[in-house]
């Protein structure tokens, strides 16, 4: 072998050992780049980092919901922190309104990328404009675990989309009970405490509805749909694999229809409910969603919440769930960008952020739960009341249950009133039902 020849040998394997350690360089650094650690964006509930496979280039997102939230609410839920991660994407939220209703929308060919609403409304709405749409894949894709979430409302989610998954929750709500700490203090009744049936709520109803120096005092506001939307029971508005109403063949409903009508005498039979109890501050307690205080501004009452009350023939249960859900649309042409956004959402880091200011956060992870109302501005209320019990599951949704809703609050009044009783009540809900349904399955 010549000299010159050895000299090249000596140089290739020189060149190919610099070659492969620059490779393996690379490779490291990329595995670096992307490891598992906070640094690396990890969302916290199992999911991959939201940074991959983000569209780098401008993009925008249109959300759009039927609740008629204002653009402050929006932004201050979530809005402000979607923007703030994805600075790339213009995230635009149009607020529902007279002339910008879901069908004036569609009519003017509006793009909708995400849809949110509750979850008794968001599918059946979605589907009206054939706008649902599978994320499965999506899911799939990204890494999102599931098996992290509330699982009564991914079970709801599921129920609602035939097995496929046409929306997450981003949020939960649910019910609980208020009360006037001033009213009490005025009239010497001890105040309201947690682990309370409804009769005894009742009872103390009864003892604070009265007039004081010509001023009528009430004693129980109602939320009608959402006591019997979120009732711990479990009952369904409508039997999923009948599709027939469940007033007349679930016995529960008697006693769900009983406290609510208990609840309507001790506020003269008027329909007076939590707007009125922080308006007119002459209501003792009124039940209520959770965020009333996130809703509304309570910072001129002397007000607090204790658990929501429980049925005698469901001791100890809590009240169900009430998630937002939101949803990538059928139509929209970022459903990757979409889909991380809210994957974001889920993140732990907004979670918990969201948590500190007192809205239920779906991610299930101790820090999170734990931090529910710390940073608030209503300081010193009994949070963690709300958070205290596991959610009762929530029964099969049905596209009926939002026509349902006012056909099963309608006649309380007239029960309340002695105009009709109990039996003959439910027997004109169940026509009424049984034509809303027929009308649906029309269409």
């Amino acid at each position: 072998m010549t000299a010159l020849y050895r000299g090249k040998m000596r140089t290739t394997k020189k060149y190919m050992l610099w070659l492969t350690g620059g490779i393996m360089s690379l490779l490291l650094a990329a595995c670096g780049s992307t490891g598992g650690g906070k640094d690396a964006g990890t969302s916290g509930n199992g999911a991959k980092s939201a940074e991959e496979n983000v569209n780098k280039g401008p993009v925008k997102l249109v959300f759009y919901s039927t609740a008629g939230w204002t653009q402050e609410a929006f932004n201050e839920r979530f809005g402000d922190a979607m923007r703030k991660k994805f600075p790339n994407y213009t995230i635009e939220y149009i607020q529902s309104g007279q002339g910008a209703g879901l069908a004036d929308l569609m009519a003017a060919g509006q793009q909708i990328d995400v849809f949110w609403q509750a979850v008794d409304v968001t599918i059946q709405q979605m589907q009206e404009y054939k706008l649902e749409y599978d994320m499965s894949d999506l899911i799939k894709k990204h890494g999102l675990d599931l098996n992290t979430l509330e699982p009564s409302s991914i079970n709801a989610v599921r129920s609602l989309s035939g097995g496929k998954m046409y929306a997450l929750p981003l949020v939960i709500n649910t019910a609980a009970l208020y009360y006037n700490k001033d009213l009490f203090d005025k009239f010497g009744v001890p105040y309201p405490k947690d682990n309370m049936t409804w009769d005894q709520v009742i009872d103390v109803a009864k003892r604070m509805y009265r007039t004081d120096g010509g001023q009528p005092y009430f004693g129980l506001g109602t939320s009608i749909t959402h006591n019997f939307s979120l009732n711990p029971q479990s009952v369904p508005y409508v039997d999923r694999k009948t599709e027939k109403a469940t007033i007349l063949t679930d016995p529960k409903w008697k006693s769900i229809f009983e406290v609510i009508v208990e609840a309507y005498k001790t506020t003269g039979g008027t329909a007076l409910g939590p707007t009125q109890f922080v308006q007119n501050k002459n209501i003792a307690m009124t039940e209520g969603l959770a965020n009333l205080f996130l809703n509304l501004d309570m910072t001129a009452m002397n007000w607090d919440m204790v658990r929501y009350p429980t049925y005698k023939e469901a001791p100890g249960k809590a009240p169900q769930p009430y998630p937002t859900l939101f949803g990538v649309t059928s139509t929209s042409k970022f459903k990757d960008e979409a889909f991380q956004v809210l994957q974001h959402m889920l993140s732990e880091q907004e979670q918990l952020s969201l948590s500190e200011r007192a809205v239920i956060p779906v991610l299930q992870k101790d820090n999170v739960q734990k931090a529910f109302g710390t940073k608030s501005k209503y300081q010193g209320k009994n949070f963690q009341s709300i958070l205290s019990r596991k959610f009762s599951p929530m029964p099969d949704k049905t596209k009926y249950d939002s026509k349902a809703q006012p056909i099963y609050n309608k006649y309380v009044p007239n029960i309340a009133k002695g105009e009709m009783d109990l039996n003959t009540a439910f027997r004109s809900i169940d026509e009424d039902m049984s034509k809303m349904i027929a009308e649906e399955k029309a269409k």
